[in-house]
């Protein structure tokens, strides 16, 4: 499989240098978190870090990018998600936003250059220019009570998120992802046992077929295995539809909107026992849904802390020369303004900000109580799926086989009525699906825990599922 070149994800920090109104500055080294381990080995998407205005608008995804054909593992599936991804790619580029946004919060206000004429174009002796004052100053807004600095700590902080709901949007792409290949290669089973179900009913038609033509049995029982055969031929459509519903369905998780790949390559029949729910719960700290929320409660502190910083009025301050046209002298002046803080002290915007943080906690607790209850859930799930996939595979399917074939020789030697016989093979194809959809189960829960926890569940950690060479 072909790869496309891009921009990866790094882990850690490094500063970037940008180009801002023809001044390089430098950004401080951006806080983003570690990656989760799920899927930390594998590369994704990361905007580049552009160095000139305008360059970013050059880096839009290209459609030129080649398709994976022939057979396509898990692992495969998972890098050309991470790597193509448009949705992971925007969240990539919302970090960016964020990183050139703290730029801008750290910058100073600008200086004002004024000038005043005055004592002109009057009456008497002001009818000309003679009398004219003119002054020329230079103000500067000088911010109190720490604004800037608060201001570049809710930059950062926001930008800090920003990496975090990258992380988040990560990990649901290689969950989305897992689920979706699951689904192909239980779609692809389906088609196999639809295709079995067919080419043994149309034998097993022809049989009956023979043995009426011979005296052996009804003709009525040739009109069932003929119903039941063409029944067999359209449930084999309907699998095969299915089945190309969800290569498209998963080619679309790297951006594609065709199915190019020839099938997928893996072995639903992997099967491990559960962890135990306490093990689970000690995993669910790497959960960045939980952990997004110290870096979330941190950033509405501090707007808590600016909204009250902007209750301190500013200075305006600024020398200046004036000019006096009659003695033809000039003259040093200064100015300083503040605004009187008599009704607006910013008291609003300070209640809702912490309010918002109030609202935060709130949401920080649901979002723990939420996790822990999404866990508990598809714990169960995942248990209950194993102990039907288990019991199918080991147990009720060997028996229904037996009683199958059983059936089937003592039909052929005259000693069944061929409905028993038929009966005895939907039992045994009905138990056969069963058992797909229990491995799709099961494997489905699996991706879904390892989403909560942001860890491997499965002991091939790389993401195989048991892949076949």
């Amino acid at each position: 499989m072909s790869r496309i070149s891009s921009r990866w994800r790094f882990a850690g920090a490094c500063a970037v240098t940008v180009i801002v109104g023809g001044c390089a500055r430098t950004l401080p080294p951006a806080s983003l978190p570690e990656p989760r381990p799920l899927g930390s080995d594998l590369r994704a998407y990361e905007a580049p870090a552009s160095s000139l205005e305008g360059e970013a608008s050059s880096a839009a995804p290209s459609s030129a990018a080649t398709e994976p054909t022939g057979a396509l593992t898990l692992r495969d599936a998972l890098a050309l998600a991470l790597e193509r991804n448009p949705e992971l790619a925007s969240f990539s580029w919302e970090v960016r936003v964020r990183e050139a946004e703290a730029i801008q919060a750290g910058l100073r206000p600008n200086p004002e250059l004024a000038i005043e004429v005055e004592n002109f174009a009057g009456s008497g002796e002001f009818q000309r220019f003679d009398s004219t004052e003119t002054t020329l100053q230079l103000g500067q807004l000088v911010e109190l009570a720490g604004k800037r600095l608060k201001r570049q700590r809710v930059a950062r902080l926001e930008q800090s998120l920003a990496g975090w709901d990258y992380e988040v949007r990560r990990l649901d792409v290689l969950t989305q992802t897992t689920v979706t290949f699951v689904g192909v290669l239980s779609a692809q089973e389906r088609v196999a046992l639809a295709e079995d179900v067919v080419r043994l009913l149309e034998a097993a038609a022809d049989a009956v077929a023979k043995q009426v033509a011979a005296g052996a049995t009804s003709p009525i029982e040739r009109t069932r295995a003929e119903v039941a055969a063409a029944t067999a031929r359209v449930e084999l459509e309907r699998a095969t539809a299915e089945l190309s519903a969800a290569r498209t369905t998963l080619s679309a998780t790297w951006g594609s909107s065709r199915a190019f790949f020839d099938r997928a390559v893996g072995n639903l029949d992997t099967l491990e026992p559960p962890p135990s729910i306490d093990d689970l719960e000690a995993r669910i700290e790497h959960n960045p849904d939980l952990a997004r929320w110290v870096q979330e409660v941190e950033l509405r502190q501090a707007v808590l802390d600016l909204e009250r910083a902007r209750r301190v009025p500013d200075l305006e301050v600024g020398p200046g020369v004036r000019r006096l046209s009659e003695s033809n002298d000039t003259a040093l002046v200064f100015g300083m303004g503040v605004p009187l803080p008599l009704f607006d002290r910013n008291q609003g915007a300070s209640l809702a900000a912490l309010r918002d943080l109030t609202k935060a906690r709130h949401e920080r607790h649901a979002a723990e109580v939420g996790a822990g209850a999404a866990l508990r859930a598809v714990h169960e799930s995942l248990r209950a799926s194993f102990a039907e996939a288990s019991a199918l595979r080991d147990r009720i399917l060997p028996q229904a086989e037996a009683a199958y074939d059983g059936l089937r020789e003592g039909y052929l030697r005259g000693l069944f009525r061929y409905v028993e016989v038929l009966d005895a093979q939907r039992t045994l194809f009905e138990l056969r699906g069963r058992k797909v959809d229990a491995l799709r189960d099961y494997h489905s829960a699996v991706a879904e825990i390892e989403r909560l926890t942001g860890s491997a569940l499965r002991s091939d950690a790389d993401g195989s599922k048991g892949d076949e060479s």
